[in-house]
């Protein structure tokens, strides 16, 4: 029996599936009975549906339906597909399938034994298929990341020609309706059905940098890195920006090979040789699937989880942030940032966020800066930190070489005793003697991210495994550092504090403000506040209150489970204390990780 369906929209994308369908209909592999449309058809569409009913009434059109597609705006997707599944049909959902996970889910339960495929063109490419295979296969190597760019532009018709278009929320309802989610989000799920990550729990570690340079709710310009189950680190920039528009291009960086998957064209490009396959359609998929359940769907709704979470992250990110006008260039109807081409091609090439690359218009490039010391001081100990660190208002908030502590360096990792040997700076607190003259370490950097702590003869006594990250958060941007020491022989690290100074237990994670005047200052925890409340005990937070001429700022710490070492009058500092009273240590082979985030906000801000 030719299966019987429904089409739930008939403009938009819409309008290629009843052209599709027409096609199908003249092979006799699908039947039309009706479509559901709450605008009156325009010529095409009418001659393409012919006599069959057309109603905004999906459940009444669905009685005698065996298949419905729904192809509407993502905020009606969840209702009808209600209504299909209801029926008792199969469903062909266009993507993204619904602008929350939580109706993803109930999608999921309510699905039963009923067919259920997304509509995700690109998962149907023979080219596709391919790759899975190569990566599957071990043909390319290790597989290093993938790095998906898009470079499109949209004119000013695209944001008007619908009430939801470019909203976040439309009278209240979640849309998520930006160039992740929409235009872009075969990339997405192209990237992690190749990695074999398509469940909710087989992504973690999202990282967004939502962007705009239209006046809308929603992202036109953004930057997507995640890690996969394996491992596989998955970055996405795209823009809908473009100086020059060209069609998106998935890159798997292998060890051995490159592959360049443009896969909305199903083309393959593997060290330079290209391929060039078969596609098939959502529907002819399903309809295969149909006459027989050997025939996998390419798409089906419960392998879209990790796309879905992707969706959640973007949903629930804060606003986009605005990109400056001043790299904004008018043309036309369209709107080009200035230089997103290669920034997206970057990002996608050296999986790196705009951020980390320092792309000019970026909001959050330039609110930090990694680097190593380029001065040379008397007993101080070159270390790589954060200076100048600075919140989203330009107010800077990290303090270098001040006369008090010539080795304090904006936010780093400072170690002031391994075995004996310093690793921050100064002089060595020794027990009954004070602070006297003695060993200085080293550091070397030994890869990206890695570096060796040493003593002064080069002997290694620890490695660290550093990453810093920042995101936006609403008001203001977070900053999460983690370092993972492993001690390469047996150490003990001590602070003042662990051998008798009271008070004095500094040595860890280290963040030293800029010179202010005391009064200026308030630290806050849990346990109440000013320096004496908050020193040296744990706390799931801290906040730092600066009420200074020069710029009022807050932060809020969070993350260690240590002590805090806090310092506002003699002068100001915030630490997380690794030997706070007691020593640490830590046998050949051990590990101990450092994660605290702050986040800083322009003014200040109330208790």
């Amino acid at each position: 029996m030719t299966p019987r369906l429904v089409l739930a929209g008939a403009s938009g994308y819409g309008r290629l599936y009843l052209r599709q369908i027409a096609a199908l209909e003249a092979e006799g592999l699908v039947r039309l009975t009706g479509v559901c449309e709450i605008d009156p058809l325009d010529p095409e569409a009418r001659r393409l549906t012919g006599d069959r009913p057309v109603s905004p009434d999906l459940a009444a059109l669905m009685r005698d339906a065996d298949i419905g597609i729904v192809s509407t705006p993502m905020h009606t997707h969840l209702p009808l597909a209600h209504q299909v599944l209801d029926a008792g049909a199969h469903l062909l959902l266009e993507k993204p399938p619904t602008p929350t996970l939580t109706g993803w889910r109930q999608l999921v339960d309510r699905s039963g034994d009923r067919a259920v495929q997304v509509g995700f063109q690109s998962l149907g490419s023979h080219a596709v298929h391919r790759l899975a295979d190569l990566i599957r296969s071990g043909a390319l190597g290790e597989i290093r990341g993938i790095g998906v760019r898009g470079t499109w532009s949209r004119d000013d018709s695209y944001y008007t020609r619908a009430p939801w278009a470019g909203r976040r929320t439309l009278d209240g309802v979640p849309v998520v309706d930006g160039a992740l989610t929409n235009p872009f989000a075969h990339g997405i799920a192209t990237a992690l059905a190749l990695d074999g990550s398509t469940g909710v729990d087989d992504v973690h570690d999202i990282e967004l940098e939502l962007l705009r340079a239209r006046d809308i709710e929603a992202d036109d310009t953004s930057c997507l890195r995640l890690r996969t189950r394996n491992g596989t680190v998955v970055v996405v920039a795209v823009t809908l920006c473009a100086e020059v528009v060209r069609e998106p291009v998935l890159t798997v960086h292998g060890s051995r090979k490159r592959a360049d998957l443009h896969y909305s064209e199903h083309r393959l490009v593997i060290d330079g040789i290209e391929e060039r396959h078969r596609h098939d359609s959502p529907l002819r998929n399903l309809l295969a699937h149909l006459r027989d359940p050997a025939v996998p769907l390419h798409s089906p709704l419960v392998a879209t989880g990790a796309f879905m979470k992707v969706v959640e992250a973007v949903r629930t990110a804060p606003d986009p942030l605005p990109i400056d006008r001043a790299w904004l260039r008018r043309n036309g109807k369209r709107v080009d940032v200035d230089g997103v081409d290669h920034a997206v091609a970057r990002a996608a090439e050296r999986l790196r966020t705009f951020a980390e690359l320092e792309v000019p218009w970026s909001p959050l490039a330039g609110v930090a800066r990694h680097g190593w010391d380029t001065e040379r001081l008397p007993l101080v100990v070159p270390r790589p930190a954060l200076h100048p660190v600075r919140t989203l208002g330009g107010v800077v908030v990290t303090g270098e070489h001040p006369d008090d502590h010539p080795w304090h360096r904006g936010i780093g990792l400072a170690l002031p005793d391994v075995n004996g040997v310093n690793l921050w700076g100064g002089r060595n607190y020794v027990p009954g003697r004070g602070y006297v003259p003695g060993e200085l370490g080293r550091l070397e950097e030994t890869g990206p991210g890695e570096l060796a702590w040493c003593d002064s003869a080069g002997g290694v006594l620890l490695r660290e495994h550093r990453r810093t990250r920042r995101r936006v958060v609403t008001g203001g941007w977070e900053l999460e550092w983690t370092s993972v020491l492993t001690a390469e022989r047996d150490v003990v690290l001590h602070s003042p504090g662990s051998k008798g100074r009271a008070g004095a237990g500094y040595g860890g994670w280290f963040w030293r403000l800029p010179d202010l005047d005391p009064r200026s200052v308030r630290v806050h925890s849990p346990d109440g506040e000013g320096e004496e409340r908050v020193n040296g005990r744990t706390a799931p937070w801290l906040a730092v209150v600066v009420d200074d001429p020069a710029g009022a700022w807050t932060a809020v710490l969070s993350g260690p489970t240590d002590p805090w070492f806090v310092r506002v009058g003699q002068y100001q500092g915030i630490g997380s204390a690794l030997a706070w009273d007691a020593p640490l240590a830590l046998p050949a082979g051990g590990r101990r990780e450092i994660t605290v985030r702050v986040a800083f906000y322009d003014g200040v801000r109330p208790p």
